[in-house]
């Protein structure tokens, strides 16, 4: 009883560069297709779609309204800056990859800033950066179980991606102009929820 009390006081929190409608909309139309050629057994819903910044993990809802305090702080000293979608990788073994993902181009060293500049801030209330480079993407899928071992070429030289990649391409730029503390749901579709947006000024 104890722990399901202690469940109900945290979230389970994370900060992020949210991804614009058209991207999500159109990116998730792509995904949707290559589910039918490529097996993974999760695929991201379009409306979770982001790029994380940092994780936090289970926070005291105590601790939010002092945690989004700091974090609008790192909002106000932001500007924005341009983002694009590139490519797609992945995570794990090559022949069994753990995640599928876009990768990025575009002001990388703005969004590595933003990234430093928020667990810099979330220090002094104990969260703590994780010990590892900082590497930003999009997830798309998670856990490879096809038939046959993985190759980059499923994806990049899919016919699904020849047909749609002139549409993705004309939406595939953005400006970054707000970061935003997201709460997990774990049996929720969509799985993550906003808890505050914080716009760049």
């Amino acid at each position: 009883m104890k722990n399901e009390k202690e469940s109900h006081d945290k979230e389970r929190l994370f900060v992020a560069v949210p991804v614009p409608p058209a991207i999500r909309e159109s990116l998730g139309s792509l995904c949707q297709s290559l589910a039918t050629e490529v097996s993974f057994a999760k695929w991201t819903h379009p409306e979770d779609y982001h790029i994380t910044l940092q994780f936090l993990g289970d926070t005291a809802k105590q601790d939010i309204p002092g945690l989004i305090a700091a974090l609008k702080k790192v909002a106000a000293a932001g500007t924005p800056f341009e983002l694009s979608l590139e490519g797609f990788d992945t995570f794990g073994l090559p022949a069994s990859p753990r995640v599928l993902w876009a990768g990025l181009s575009g002001e990388l060293e703005k969004l590595n800033a933003l990234q430093s500049a928020v667990t810099t801030a979330t220090v002094p209330l104990g969260f703590v950066a994780e010990d590892r480079s900082y590497k930003p993407h999009l997830t798309l899928a998670r856990k490879y179980r096809g038939d046959i071992p993985y190759k980059a070429e499923f994806v990049e030289f899919s016919e699904v991606l020849r047909q749609k990649r002139e549409h993705l391409s004309s939406i595939r730029h953005w400006t970054v102009d707000s970061l935003v503390l997201y709460a997990t749901r774990m049996c929720a579709i969509p799985m993550y929820e906003n808890v505050e947006n914080m716009t760049f000024f």
